[in-house]
């Protein structure tokens, strides 16, 4: 399954592990935890996003960027529903954690556009 993974992934994996790996020194691990969580989750459905979406668009070019698209807005709700449950669920102190978790994660995503002209590619 490893071996299947694109090089982002793994680099955002590996970014999202050492900065729980970090909180945890801080006794923060539970946040920067559930931060790891909503990242891995943004990441598998972009993941299956562009799978389906790259499958439909071989038939249908629109069909494929009208999932993109549907995709975008899922995910966008998708991720502020899970960041109001877990930082509600968490203390006022503990919300810092979580997003510095979710948002180096997402910076691994830019090892994915090396050598891309569009974000389809």
């Amino acid at each position: 399954m490893i071996k299947n993974l694109d090089t982002a992934y793994k680099v955002q994996g590996i970014i999202g592990i050492l900065v729980v790996v970090f909180y945890t020194t801080q006794g923060q691990a539970l946040a920067s935890g559930y931060g790891f969580f909503v990242g891995l989750v943004n990441v598998a459905m972009l993941q299956w996003t562009f799978a389906r979406a790259n499958k439909k668009a071989a038939e249908d070019p629109k069909a494929g960027m009208l999932i993109l698209y549907t995709s975008a807005v899922i995910r966008f709700i998708l991720l502020a529903v899970l960041f109001v449950l877990g930082l509600s669920y968490l203390d006022q102190s503990e919300a810092f954690p979580v997003i510095i978790t979710f948002v180096l994660m997402q910076i691994g995503q830019l090892f994915n556009l090396k050598g891309k002209r569009r974000l389809t590619d």
